[in-house]
């Protein structure tokens, strides 16, 4: 059977949070960027760290993909206003929103300090909040779009990671929860599980 070369995302709209890698690396945002990218999605690379999101946009430059970086601090409210903005001022529309930011530690709760667990929560929970609530209204102008949310297995099989694990079962929770309130919008929500 031949793979049709058109999957439908010819000249959509996507913004990947967390598209930068270290160094060389290819993570899941990187990953994504660039499937994206082959599939025909014009993706706007957002990370924190501005080199590590304009290597992922000109990998994909490389093979004349379009996609540009942005360097955004996803656990700030106002910058996550400002992605899209952004995004809406160079492309028009929002069509995917791939949240796939996230840090871990080890530790039990009696070995984890609040500090430590408060920003793990910030950076792999509040985040995504805080990008949908700002991505939202404008896939809903457009007459919708999808969001894909990056869990882990450790949600699931929790092993030593009691923040990580408790975080990754929250962002579960929390697509469930944006799938149900956001579906009449033409919002798909969907959570992956990697691990």
């Amino acid at each position: 059977m031949e793979i049709p070369s058109d999957i439908g995302l010819s000249d959509k709209v996507a913004i990947v949070c967390g598209g930068g890698a270290e160094k060389d690396g290819i993570g899941n945002g990187r990953a994504a960027s660039v499937l994206l990218a082959q599939a025909g999605a014009k993706v706007l690379v957002a990370d924190k760290n501005l080199n590590a999101a304009q290597k992922t946009a000109d990998m994909i430059s490389e093979f004349g993909g379009c996609a540009e970086p942005s360097e955004v601090d996803v656990t700030n409210e106002k910058a996550c206003k400002q992605l899209a903005t952004h995004a809406m001022d160079t492309y028009g529309r929002i069509d995917i929103l791939d949240n796939n930011v996230g840090i871990a530690h080890a530790g039990s709760v009696v070995e984890d300090d609040q500090e430590r667990w408060d920003n793990l929560m910030k950076v792999n929970v509040t985040a995504m909040f805080l990008t949908s609530k700002h991505i939202i209204p404008e896939m809903k102008k457009t007459g919708g779009g999808s969001i894909v949310n990056i869990s882990s297995i450790s949600a699931l099989r929790p092993r030593g990671l009691t923040a990580y694990s408790a975080s990754k079962g929250a962002v579960i929770a929390l697509t469930r929860a944006m799938a149900m309130d956001h579906a009449e919008d033409g919002i798909r929500v969907n959570c992956v599980a990697p691990g």
